[in-house]
């Protein structure tokens, strides 16, 4: 709908439709599953054949188990014990009930609670950070080589947010997931197959090992895709369970997952140029750092988080499952057909590229094109009209705001929040002219009056919920930051007409 001007259109009558609350619950449930996955590839290793043939080709499965595994199992049973008091404590606690006369009391129980309910997601979740910690902390000069491109990479996730933006924290702690938990679950899960898996398919083809070593190498990239697609996913999960009110659609979700499988990657990227591929590190930095950052696993979470960012929205839970599990879908099935189509273009690059040089900075970008650049085009697509129609709405409800008269947005400001390049210019010269403080006061003022608009746009959809904030406790804040910039010691922000 096109808004004439002065035309703005009424605010609806109904309330909005509460959704059930999970939070930190729902987070708790996620890392249990976690836990079942690591503790079912336990089970298949204690239960796993014994390997019966002498074919050289099985050593490559039967590696020491490296220290950070071990202490990996040790600190899983250590966190499931801590998890299993905590929560033993929790349901005590919640059957002795608190009397409701008592607001202190009740305050102090809802503390405890949630600190019980926190210190139960950590016990599950930090002991799988063991293995990418050593494994950075054992390569600390291929880690300082690939932060430069990753923390730049970043950056260029965090701009592509062209109105409203989830905060900085969020996005780090995103990052984080994947590069500790989601890498830490990959490489204990994968050390788990790779150690368990070949003897139930020697036991049976220990006289035709040519069969289990085809049946292995489509194997273990199914393997690889799915435990490390259903890791990186889950953080993706758990963040908007506990913060649901900053992911608010397909772009928060596309970008929470980037920055997720960003951090994945530099996870990932340290450890072949540590352990896997020590010998090759030009064309492995080459290839995860520069040509195939923004794509593979980037662009496989991003697809993830587009389903669950999606799914905000959508009423029935039917459609909430579907769109959900669409998105895991496309990141395991992607990355399946990423890495078995790799494996066998990698084998034919040198008979492509007679020069070494040619094949590393022209045959690596086609091969990274022709396996996961239909996923990249796919998520910058979702991403480009999930931005589309953040804008549309945002118009609609800054226009909104200007004609109610609270002077929280005015008409001659709703062009310049709309325009991005406008605002990058004047962001550029508040920097100048007025330092970082100046510029710092100018990127809260400014957000906080396009998230005053994007709940305002969200309070007017069908699937609008309680975690929307008031609208008048936003509009509290977007005033008392114009009344900063004329009270207090940092500059007045220049006027928007200023860039016309």
């Amino acid at each position: 709908m096109t808004l004439a001007a002065g035309v703005v259109p009424p605010m609806p009558d109904r309330p909005p439709t509460r959704v059930p609350r999970y939070g930190t619950a729902g987070a708790i449930v996620v890392a249990l599953a976690l836990s079942v996955a690591y503790g079912a590839g336990q089970i298949l290793f204690w239960t796993a054949p014994e390997i019966t043939t002498n074919s050289p080709w099985i050593k490559l499965f039967l590696l020491p188990e490296p220290t950070p595994f071990k202490v990996t199992r040790v600190l899983l049973l250590i966190g499931w014990g801590i998890a299993a008091l905590l929560g033993l404590g929790l349901l005590l606690t919640r059957r002795g009930g608190t009397p409701e006369a008592d607001p202190t009391a009740l305050a102090r129980a809802e503390r405890t609670t949630r600190a019980c309910r926190f210190g139960i997601l950590g016990a599950l979740l930090l002991p799988f950070t063991a293995m990418p910690l050593a494994s950075m902390g054992g390569n600390l000069p291929q880690l300082l080589l690939c932060l430069p491109t990753t923390l730049a990479a970043l950056f260029l996730v965090h701009r592509v947010q062209l109105y409203r933006r989830m905060p900085g924290w969020l996005l780090l702690t995103g990052f984080g997931w994947g590069a500790l938990i989601g890498g830490g679950f990959g490489l204990v899960m994968i050390t788990w197959f790779q150690r368990s898996i070949p003897g139930y398919f020697t036991s049976r083809y220990w006289q035709r090992p040519q069969d289990s070593v085809r049946e292995l190498y489509t194997l273990f990239p199914f393997n690889s895709a799915l435990v490390t697609e259903l890791g990186k996913a889950a953080g993706v999960a758990v963040l908007f369970l506990l913060f649901r009110r900053h992911i608010d659609g397909v772009v928060s979700g596309v970008v929470l997952g980037a920055a997720v499988g960003l951090g994945f990657n530099l996870t990932e990227t340290v450890h072949y140029l540590g352990f896997v591929n020590p010998d090759h590190h030009p064309t492995e930095f080459w290839d995860r750092q520069v040509v195939g950052l923004m794509a593979a696993h980037v662009a496989f979470t991003a697809l993830a988080g587009a389903g669950i960012g999606a799914a905000r929205w959508l009423p029935e839970r039917r459609d909430r499952l579907a769109v959900v599990g669409g998105g895991l879908l496309a990141a395991v099935g992607g990355h399946f057909e990423t890495d078995v189509v790799l494996m066998q273009l990698d084998l034919r690059r040198a008979d492509w590229y007679s020069d070494e040089t040619l094949g590393l900075l022209v045959g690596i970008p086609v091969m990274t094109v022709i396996t996961s650049g239909v996923f990249v085009a796919l998520y910058v697509l979702i991403l480009r009209r999930g931005l589309g129609a953040q804008a549309a709405g945002v118009a609609r409800a800054l226009h909104r705001e200007a004609a109610s008269g609270h002077g929280a947005v005015t008409e001659p400001e709703i062009g310049l929040l709309l325009s991005p390049r406008r605002r990058l210019l004047l962001e550029l010269r508040v920097w100048r002219r007025d330092g970082t403080a100046g510029l710092r006061h100018l990127l809260r003022f400014q957000q906080a009056q396009l998230d005053l608009a994007v709940q305002s746009w969200h309070r007017e959809r069908p699937g609008a919920d309680s975690f929307i904030p008031q609208e008048q406790q936003l509009r509290e804040r977007v005033l008392e930051l114009k009344g900063v910039s004329s009270s207090s010691r940092t500059p007045p922000l220049p006027a928007p007409e200023a860039l016309s």
